[in-house]
């Protein structure tokens, strides 16, 4: 579901642009070529180009294989300029077993390793085996950009999570990158401060039918109610489907959703640490779940579900209020139209504020693309990473080429049809298929505001919670990767307690009646307890507090 979740968030931004200020208004001078005299302007002499092996964790990420060296494609212009061709290794299955197989036995490891396991990519960095990459390019390309026009504050982020600067993150976007490039409408720039895929969305179509105002929704009561309302409508002859929940990963989605309206944190009113399940607001979402499944605004066999059967439904037209993400919930459809509206976050009806969590450090990126100590052919490298990080890298690997794929209008990159048709055909074109250098800031300069009717419905969408919501900065709650060991007692306690509370959470929601509501919800609490979940909060309360004196961060409980 992480996964998906990104590339869906990957459709609403694009790449990092490294090297230098220039602005990407000036992207004219990109790709103005044809593909073929881009190509050619290369290099004064051409060189024999040199494989390498490109080992991804990320199963659903599928380049075009086997490499081009066509110079009409976008990975021939990419060889043309850098040197190298790429092999791909991309196991279908089981990849981060099989890295760790390679780091215990020593085996060599793959030339470039794009991993998103944050886990499996601190494990690399603590090996010794990958390069930090300003040693790397001091060594190798001393006077790459990437030395002095990385924005600092990601750089920063990245250090503090994984200890060391050893790869390219994706999927990045800060204050720094805003200054160097602005996003170009209001809209724009809501979407980067305030979106997140977790939200209640409703149908306005079922709305409209059953006389249900937007002012309705804004409170758990008036949801409930709004469910009660609609449970016996018919759409195309079928009943609507009041409630649809996040299907199998609804605990990760659905729930959290509902923990910040209700407002729900992971830290007390005296700014100490506790699990976020002993949070009274979490209590109460989860009656509200309770109180859901009660009325029969949604079926417990939406628990299992994956994510094409859950947008599935969606897509009938038939769901009433869809909670969770709302990125792989199908609602972006053209079918369908722009019938989705976010109200709000729900208030809970013991009166709790909603709130936001929104860290003022900015994210250490999805995707970590590392070079090993035994890669082959550094100094090419080297220079592959600043082509594709530069403005005419980015501009072709993530538009392909001008007056074919794209058009420059009033300095802004605009997809052509066929660049559309490229773009939803990466695999093979390689059009919007690097994902390893995408960043927000540089797309939201360089493209048009959000004007299609379903692309203002989305960005509304993301953004409506949040901004109603009161936001705290929850840099100081985030824990370093491998704060506990994978191997370690607690990682192991972690562990147990996350599949009991998987499981008893189901049965808390789908309890009986209001006394076995309480007894499974007590039982839940005592037992995690019994597992050690006090002795893990107290060792993350420490950690968290040293963080806050180092950040200069004050965090405490709005709520309970």
């Amino acid at each position: 579901m992480k996964k998906l979740k990104m590339l869906t968030v990957m459709a609403l931004a694009c790449v990092v642009a490294l090297t230098g200020c220039s602005s990407a208004k000036n992207a004219e001078s990109g790709n103005n070529a044809s593909p073929k005299e881009s190509a050619a302007a290369t290099n004064s002499e051409p060189v024999t180009p040199e494989k390498l092996t490109w080992f991804a964790d990320a199963s659903f990420w599928n380049p075009p294989a086997p490499w081009s060296t066509d110079p009409n494609t976008v990975e021939g212009v990419i060889t043309q300029k850098t040197g190298l061709t790429f092999e791909f290794n991309i196991p279908a299955q089981d990849a981060g077993t099989k890295l760790n197989l390679m780091l215990a036995t020593s085996q060599e490891l793959p030339d470039l390793m794009t991993i998103t396991d944050s886990q499996l990519h601190k494990k690399l960095v603590d090996s010794g085996k990958i390069w930090d990459l300003d040693e790397f390019m001091q060594k190798y390309n001393p006077s790459s950009p990437l030395l002095t026009s990385f924005p600092a504050d990601v750089k920063k982020a990245i250090i503090r999570k994984y200890g060391a600067f050893a790869a390219i993150p994706s999927h990045i976007n800060s204050e720094d990158l805003q200054k160097t490039y602005p996003p170009v409408s209001e809209l724009v720039a809501d979407a980067a401060k305030y979106s997140v895929n977790n939200n209640a969305i409703f149908n306005e179509k079922i709305m409209k039918e059953a006389g249900i105002s937007i002012d309705d929704l804004k409170t758990e009561d008036g949801v409930l109610a709004a469910f009660e309302k609609v449970k016996n409508l018919k759409v195309d002859g079928a009943p609507v489907i009041p409630m649809q929940i996040n299907g199998k990963v609804y605990q990760q989605a659905t729930i959290p959703t509902l923990q910040e309206y209700f407002g729900a944190m992971s830290v007390d009113k005296d700014g100490n640490f506790r699990d976020i399940i002993f949070a009274p607001e979490t209590k109460h979402v989860l009656k509200f779940m309770f109180k859901a499944a009660q009325g029969g605004y949604f079926d417990p066999g939406q628990m299992t579900m994956d994510d094409a059967a859950m947008a599935a439904a969606v897509k009938t037209g038939r769901v009433f209020c869809f909670i969770g993400n709302i990125a792989n919930s199908g609602f972006r459809d053209e079918k369908l139209g722009p019938i989705w509206v976010n109200p709000g976050p729900i208030q809970s009806n013991q009166g709790t504020k909603p709130i936001a969590a929104r860290a003022s450090e900015p994210g250490s990126g999805w995707m970590q693309t590392s070079i090993s100590k035994t890669a082959k052919h550094p100094e090419r490298i080297a220079k592959w990473i600043d082509y594709m990080m530069s403005e005419e890298g980015k501009t072709l690997h993530f538009f392909g080429f001008e007056g074919k794929d794209y058009t420059v209008q009033n300095g802004l990159l605009v997809r052509t049809e066929q660049g559309i048709k490229n773009q939803n055909d990466r695999t093979k074109t390689g059009v919007d298929m690097f994902w390893q250098f995408f960043n927000g800031a540089w797309n939201d300069h360089v493209t048009p505001a959000p004007s299609a009717p379903l692309d203002v419905m989305a960005t509304k969408a993301h953004t409506a919670a949040v901004k109603a919501s009161t936001i705290y900065d929850s840099t100081p709650l985030g824990m370093p990767e491998g704060f506990f060991p994978p191997d370690s007692k607690e990682a192991k306690q972690e562990a147990e307690i996350r599949l009991y509370k998987e499981a008893q959470i189901s049965k808390i929601i789908l309890s009986k009646d209001e006394a076995a509501f309480n007894k499974n919800y007590e039982e839940m609490t005592n037992k995690i307890k019994d597992l050690g979940q006090l002795e893990l909060d107290a060792k993350k309360n420490e950690q968290f507090h040293k963080q806050e004196q180092e950040l200069g961060i004050t965090v405490k409980g709005i709520n309970s």
